[in-house]
């Protein structure tokens, strides 16, 4: 008889609910800051919530927005969040569906981390606690949230991959295809960074044709979709790449959050949970093959361009996130790896709290910016004209007019329209300063296009522009850095204000 065989039932079940109690708490703690708060603080989420809001209010009578947009749904590499807020919308209010889209993010990537880690290394389970640490990572916080929903569906893509490749069938075939194409909908890098550890993979395991040939069938339907609908990427007018010292700054990326001590904490600490894993365990054995994976993602960092075209920035930290990961696969560390799980769960603790109390703490002011959307009637056309030069970790003010466009029906031009990437299109055409999307205006807007195109100007931290502001307009409000101006026009141009079940959502 086996020792499993000998083991009590009573053993096994008690086992089962000290794992299950302990997601349970895990997961909790995952939600808690995204539920805690009114207005999740990260930047660029409001502007992706209002463009799902417009795109499935399109044909809403009680909306304009069929004059000012349309839709222009494609096979784009990006349609991750649209797509599921296009569900999340006929269930919930369109602001409660985004934190339902929040929490998938945050509880996906370390159980995505998980499960790849399990097939990179079946006894590694303990090292996935490690991939708590990066579920608020980067991405995240600025709200660049396709890319991080990839993140987790290229691991999870990669684990399936690693499942067939250890035992091959049909079944689980399919389910790795059905992953990797989901990754790229999410985000085409994603898609690519796991298809990279694919090749990588198979050319250091020596792998057979036959299993490079499935194994490549996989990205057969992404990169067919790319080639016929999007191509982004494709071309590129401005290529930046950064020094040395902004090549270091940006490698402290992989574990960075509202506490610079705390990641420094939590980057040594992992370096210390390897010494400590090492050190006199007749147990441990490194993994060559993912010590060559992250040294090759290690080795891209260096030489990836920070910014590739006008919008597509960042690109070299994003690779760090699938680096992390392979790193945890490196090494084989035995039953001492659940003693030292301790460490990285007290990390995660601590950085819990930390993100809690920070989304916290920015509620007064966003409820300050918040109390700005009653001011302005409904269906009105607002220019938002916005400055900071803060972290972007730190900027939650910058896009925050958009919960306008949700609450108020406003029309704004800077709703991200990108053709072969977003599928809402914006149609009518009105005057639009350079600098919103620098957040820096190195040039006076043209306030005679401006009094002519807009009813309202939502101006933050722009005091220079107040003077002008005031010669086109009146201040109706301020808050903190902000400035709300009515636009001087006739008053047969000012919108009517229409049902009040603009507020319904």
């Amino acid at each position: 008889m086996d020792a499993a065989a000998a083991t009590p039932p009573s053993l096994h079940l008690s086992h089962w609910a000290i794992r299950a109690t302990l997601v349970a708490i895990l997961a909790a703690m995952l939600l808690l800051p995204v539920w805690i708060v009114a207005f999740p603080p990260l930047l660029d989420y409001p502007n992706h919530l209002a463009r799902a809001f417009v795109l499935s209010h399109l044909n809403d009578p009680h909306f304009p927005f069929r004059q000012f947009y349309r839709s222009d749904w494609g096979a784009y590499p990006y349609l991750g969040m649209d797509a599921s807020l296009a569900v999340l919308a006929r269930l919930f209010p369109i602001e409660t569906a985004g934190r339902v889209y929040l929490s998938l993010c945050v509880l996906a990537l370390p159980a995505a981390a998980w499960f790849f880690l399990r097939q990179a290394r079946a006894d590694s389970e303990a090292a996935s606690f490690w991939s708590l640490l990066i579920a608020y990572n980067v991405f995240f916080l600025e709200g660049f949230l396709n890319f991080d929903l990839s993140i987790a569906m290229g691991l999870l893509a990669l684990g399936l991959w690693l499942r067939w490749l250890a035992r091959p069938g049909t079944v689980r075939w399919v389910a790795a295809l059905v992953a990797f194409t989901a990754s790229y909908f999410a985000h085409l890098l994603g898609f690519a960074l796991a298809g990279l550890i694919v090749v990588a993979y198979l050319a250091l395991s020596r792998r057979p044709f036959r299993d490079w040939a499935w194994s490549g069938a996989l990205a057969l339907p992404g990169v067919a979709f790319y080639l016929h609908s999007s191509r982004v990427g494709l071309t590129a007018n401005k290529i930046v790449f950064h020094g040395l010292e902004d090549k270091l700054d940006s490698l402290g990326m992989i574990l960075h959050g509202y506490s610079p001590a705390l990641d420094w904490i939590s980057r040594g600490a992992l370096a210390v949970w390897f010494l400590a894993s090492w050190w006199r365990n007749p147990e441990f054995r490194w993994d060559r093959k993912w010590i060559a994976i992250a040294a090759l993602f290690f080795a891209l960092f260096w030489v990836i361009p920070w910014m590739w075209g006008e919008e597509a920035s960042d690109l070299d930290i994003r690779v760090l996130p699938f680096m992390f990961v392979a790193i945890l696969a490196t090494a084989r560390v035995g039953r001492r790896a659940m003693a030292l799980a301790i460490i990285p769960l007290l990390l995660f603790a601590g950085r819990t709290v930390n993100v809690a109390r920070h989304f916290q703490e920015w509620q007064p002011a966003l409820s300050g910016l918040a109390r700005s959307l009653d001011v302005v009637p409904r269906g009105a056309l607002v220019l938002p004209i916005v400055e900071g030069d803060e972290d972007p970790i730190e900027r939650p003010f910058t896009h925050f007019w958009a919960y306008g466009v949700i609450r108020r029906g406003w029309f704004s031009p800077y709703l991200k329209d990108a053709p072969g990437e977003t599928p809402m299109r914006i149609v009518h055409e009105s005057y639009t300063p350079d600098g919103f999307w620098n957040l820096v205006y190195d040039e006076t807007p043209d306030w005679k296009q401006v009094q002519n195109d807009y009813q309202y100007v939502w101006a933050y931290d722009v005091p220079r522009f107040s003077a002008p502001l005031a010669e086109i307009g009146e201040k109706i409000y301020s808050s903190g850095a902000l400035e709300v101006y009515r636009i001087h026009r006739s008053s047969d141009d000012l919108p009517q204000e229409p049902d009040r079940s603009l507020n319904k959502q």
